[in-house]
Protein backbone atom coordinates (compact mmCIF):
# COMPACT_ATOMS: atom_id res chain seq x y z
CA UNK A 1 0.00 0.00 0.00
CA UNK A 2 1.35 3.66 -0.85
CA UNK A 3 2.12 5.87 1.77
CA UNK A 4 0.29 9.47 2.03
CA UNK A 5 2.72 11.88 2.48
CA UNK A 6 1.70 15.63 3.69
CA UNK A 7 3.50 18.57 2.80
CA UNK A 8 4.34 20.37 -1.11
CA UNK A 9 3.98 18.07 -4.29
CA UNK A 10 8.22 17.74 -5.23
CA UNK A 11 6.91 15.51 -8.74
CA UNK A 12 5.87 16.83 -11.97
CA UNK A 13 4.13 14.95 -14.61
CA UNK A 14 5.61 16.32 -17.99
CA UNK A 15 3.91 14.85 -20.41
CA UNK A 16 0.70 16.59 -20.33
CA UNK A 17 3.08 19.75 -20.20
CA UNK A 18 4.79 18.50 -23.14
CA UNK A 19 1.59 17.71 -25.02
CA UNK A 20 0.39 21.37 -24.54
CA UNK A 21 3.59 22.89 -25.69
CA UNK A 22 3.48 20.86 -29.04
CA UNK A 23 -0.18 21.64 -29.47
CA UNK A 24 0.24 25.50 -29.42
CA UNK A 25 3.65 24.69 -31.59
CA UNK A 26 1.60 23.18 -34.54
CA UNK A 27 -1.43 25.97 -33.90
CA UNK A 28 1.62 28.43 -34.03
CA UNK A 29 3.12 27.17 -37.46
CA UNK A 30 -0.25 26.86 -38.77
CA UNK A 31 -0.89 30.10 -38.06
CA UNK A 32 2.23 31.55 -39.22
CA UNK A 33 2.09 29.70 -42.52
CA UNK A 34 -1.16 31.13 -43.15
CA UNK A 35 -0.60 34.70 -42.53
CA UNK A 36 2.70 34.90 -44.22
CA UNK A 37 1.51 35.74 -47.36
CA UNK A 38 -0.58 38.68 -46.33
CA UNK A 39 1.84 40.15 -44.71
CA UNK A 40 4.92 40.10 -47.60
CA UNK A 41 3.50 42.48 -49.95
CA UNK A 42 5.25 43.94 -52.96
CA UNK A 43 4.11 46.96 -54.78
CA UNK A 44 5.53 47.11 -58.36
CA UNK A 45 6.20 50.16 -60.24
CA UNK A 46 3.80 50.91 -63.16
CA UNK A 47 4.66 51.26 -66.69
CA UNK A 48 3.03 52.29 -69.87
CA UNK A 49 5.37 50.55 -72.08
CA UNK A 50 5.68 47.16 -70.85
CA UNK A 51 6.10 44.36 -72.61
CA UNK A 52 3.93 41.55 -71.01
CA UNK A 53 6.19 38.28 -70.89
CA UNK A 54 4.18 34.97 -71.27
CA UNK A 55 6.11 31.97 -70.53
CA UNK A 56 5.18 28.61 -72.55
CA UNK A 57 6.02 25.33 -70.87
CA UNK A 58 7.47 22.77 -73.18
CA UNK A 59 7.98 19.27 -71.47
CA UNK A 60 10.54 17.17 -73.81
CA UNK A 61 10.25 13.80 -73.06
CA UNK A 62 12.87 10.73 -73.90
CA UNK A 63 12.00 7.37 -73.82
CA UNK A 64 14.16 4.35 -73.01
CA UNK A 65 14.65 3.62 -76.77
CA UNK A 66 15.32 7.29 -76.98
CA UNK A 67 12.28 8.39 -78.72
CA UNK A 68 11.68 11.97 -78.23
CA UNK A 69 8.38 13.66 -77.84
CA UNK A 70 7.52 17.60 -77.15
CA UNK A 71 3.76 17.89 -75.18
CA UNK A 72 2.95 14.39 -76.43
CA UNK A 73 4.06 14.59 -80.15
CA UNK A 74 6.41 12.82 -81.11
CA UNK A 75 9.46 13.61 -82.97
CA UNK A 76 11.60 11.80 -85.03
CA UNK A 77 14.30 14.65 -86.69
CA UNK A 78 15.69 17.56 -85.90
CA UNK A 79 14.34 19.56 -88.07
CA UNK A 80 11.05 17.96 -86.89
CA UNK A 81 11.96 18.71 -83.18
CA UNK A 82 12.37 22.31 -84.24
CA UNK A 83 9.27 22.61 -85.69
CA UNK A 84 6.83 20.88 -83.26
CA UNK A 85 8.97 22.90 -80.86
CA UNK A 86 8.46 26.11 -82.38
CA UNK A 87 4.74 25.24 -82.94
CA UNK A 88 4.27 24.78 -78.82
CA UNK A 89 5.86 27.81 -78.26
CA UNK A 90 4.24 30.32 -80.30
CA UNK A 91 6.33 33.97 -79.68
CA UNK A 92 5.79 32.88 -75.85
CA UNK A 93 9.47 32.72 -73.93
CA UNK A 94 9.77 29.12 -73.92
CA UNK A 95 10.75 26.79 -70.23
CA UNK A 96 11.96 23.63 -71.18
CA UNK A 97 11.55 20.52 -68.62
CA UNK A 98 13.27 17.35 -70.03
CA UNK A 99 11.53 14.36 -68.47
CA UNK A 100 14.15 11.55 -69.45
CA UNK A 101 13.80 7.87 -68.62
CA UNK A 102 17.06 6.91 -66.52
CA UNK A 103 18.64 4.48 -68.52
CA UNK A 104 19.01 6.64 -71.66
CA UNK A 105 22.59 7.70 -72.93
CA UNK A 106 24.03 10.28 -71.30
CA UNK A 107 25.27 11.52 -74.78
CA UNK A 108 21.45 11.68 -75.99
CA UNK A 109 20.48 14.17 -73.14
CA UNK A 110 23.23 16.37 -73.64
CA UNK A 111 21.83 16.57 -77.41
CA UNK A 112 18.71 17.18 -76.29
CA UNK A 113 19.82 20.06 -74.10
CA UNK A 114 21.98 21.67 -76.73
CA UNK A 115 18.78 21.66 -79.39
CA UNK A 116 17.00 23.43 -76.55
CA UNK A 117 19.91 25.77 -76.28
CA UNK A 118 20.08 26.75 -79.91
CA UNK A 119 16.54 27.48 -79.73
CA UNK A 120 17.34 29.80 -77.13
CA UNK A 121 15.87 28.24 -74.39
CA UNK A 122 17.00 30.25 -71.26
CA UNK A 123 15.41 27.72 -68.68
CA UNK A 124 16.13 24.34 -68.69
CA UNK A 125 15.11 22.08 -66.09
CA UNK A 126 15.34 18.10 -65.45
CA UNK A 127 12.29 16.13 -64.48
CA UNK A 128 12.99 13.57 -61.17
CA UNK A 129 11.09 11.42 -58.97
CA UNK A 130 11.67 12.31 -55.25
CA UNK A 131 12.16 9.66 -52.80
Amino acid sequence: MKLHRHGPITDINMTPFVDIVLVILIIFLLTATVMMPSTFSIALPKATQADKIEKALIIVSIDREGQIAINGTRVYQEADFNAVFREQVQGKEPQAIIAADKDIRHGQLIEVIDRLKNLEVQRIGIEVDQQ
